[in-house]
């Protein structure tokens, strides 16, 4: 059976994705959106769904230092392995940063991926692109957001949008190509909804939510009749660009006037021993935020640690004195300890309510960091080799999947590139990526990624 998007079309008994390609998709290219619903009205879509789960994703923006982190060398030289020691795990044999004190202790629930690489560029957008899509492209051949694509293949579960960006989206990170945190070619109604404000803040809000300044709650009613009047017309004579409108004013009028939907952002109603565990700050918040959005109908939150990586505390460890002057000293009092208290909270939450099972915890970032220790006391941008990890749902835990050379300069064995990273995430919510396809540009059928997932991740 083939799925277009979140719909379903039967194959001939045996058929995959690869003999359709083969045989079908010059038949298929050219329906469009309102094609494939007179097919599902005509009984020929399947509505049946896969198993379900959702995904929060830990995006680390400026991407920490393998050597630093998760893939210490300990017995590399001085300029190599840098000022932290590891320490032993709930795993035998794995060892992490002494920073992640309680990340050691839950690393049994823990898959490690040691040897990602790739080699098309070293800028944060560039890894940010593969991160966030499994593709590299430009602003003229832009790719959807890995939550767009959970938003186009499975839909909402209620008033939410099925995919939500925390606390804000990425900003400058130093150069003006993609970020890959849009929707791309799969429309509006497929955007990830961004919260932009900072839920750690006393006086949080949601600014999104809140009605337009002197317009009562009835006026936007009446102007919620109005659009819909105007789409009934316009949907007899337009073809899927009207639909896709209609699905994005439902979502912005649904988040203005649903009282439920907003208490889904309301931290206050959980207890204040419970948001001290995961860190009064944006990044723990945000993460306790996360837990709270998908418990309520969304299936994919993306929390971006930071917006950018000028004049902060951040993972951009390049020590320059300047705007990018993160140090070892950030590290270990800021950085390694915010995220080992939020992440830990997190999956132990998720688990305490369980919800583990079903919600996949993906933490990503744009590349590893030199293994050279450079002449400031800090380490470069490097793609050659990195470490990103999951947990939750079916992921195996307890796990370390390929490694790195004496020095981590390049993976020694596994090496592993970022699209099998976004093919296992996708196969982790319940994705089968053999049957299940887009609606590419021009109506085209295309392929969630181009890549398989990483078997060891799910044996």
């Amino acid at each position: 059976m083939l799925h277009i998007g979140n719909q379903y079309l039967p194959l001939c008994s045996g058929g995959t994705r690869r003999s359709f390609l083969q045989v079908g998709a010059a038949a298929m290219a050219g329906l469009s959106l309102p094609n494939w619903l007179h097919l599902q009205a005509a009984g020929v879509v399947d509505e049946k769904k896969a198993k379900i789960r959702n995904c929060i994703t830990l995006f680390l923006v400026g991407s920490p230092g393998h050597l630093d982190t998760w893939d210490m060398k300990p017995d590399a030289p001085e300029d190599i392995r840098g000022k932290f020691k590891p320490i032993s795990t709930s795993v035998p044999g794995v060892q992490i940063c002494e920073h992640f004190p309680r990340m050691a202790r839950i690393m049994d629930r823990v898959a490690l991926i040691r040897s990602l690489h790739y080699s098309t560029g070293a800028s944060h957008e560039n890894g940010q692109r593969w991160m966030m899509t499994g593709h590299d492209f430009d602003a003229a051949n832009k790719q959807p957001h890995i939550g767009s694509v959970i938003s186009r293949v499975y839909g909402s579960r209620g008033d939410l949008p099925a995919s939500i960006v925390l606390p804000a989206g990425i900003g400058n990170t130093g150069t003006t190509t993609p970020h890959g945190q849009e929707s791309a070619y799969l429309g509006s109604a497929h955007q990830p909804f961004i919260l932009g404000s900072d839920p750690a803040r006393s006086d949080f809000k949601v600014a999104d939510l809140e009605s337009p300044a002197g317009q009562s709650d009835l006026r936007v009613e009446a102007r919620r009749k109005l659009l819909h009047e105007i789409d009934d017309v316009q949907r007899q004579v337009e073809t899927s660009g009207t639909l896709e409108r209609d699905t994005a004013y439902a979502r912005a009028f649904n988040l203005l006037t649903s009282p439920e939907t907003k208490k889904a952002f309301d931290l206050n109603e959980e207890s204040p021993k419970l948001r001290d565990r995961y860190g009064r700050n944006t990044f723990g918040q945000s993460c306790l935020m996360a837990r709270r959005l998908i418990e309520r109908g969304t299936r994919f939150v993306t929390v971006n640690q930071f917006d950018t990586v000028f004049g902060i505390s951040c993972w951009d460890m390049h020590a320059d004195g300047s705007s990018l002057n993160n140090t070892y000293a950030d590290y270990e009092h800021v950085l390694c300890p915010q995220f080992d208290l939020a992440f830990t909270a997190l999956l132990e939450d998720l688990q305490q309510r369980g919800m583990l099972e079903e919600t996949v915890i993906a933490v990503i970032s744009e590349f590893g960091r030199t293994p050279k220790i450079n002449a400031r006391g800090g380490r470069d941008h490097y793609p050659s080799a990195f470490t990103n990890f999951l947990a939750g749902g079916p992921i195996r835990g307890g796990r370390v999947i390929g490694s790195t050379d004496k020095i981590g300069a390049a993976p020694h064995d596994r090496p592993v590139e970022p699209p099998q990273v976004i093919a296992s995430i996708y196969q982790a919510m319940g994705i089968d990526l053999e049957t299940t396809m887009l609606p590419g540009p021009g109506g085209r059928p295309v392929r969630l990624i181009d890549s398989e997932p990483i078997h060891e991740l799910f044996a």
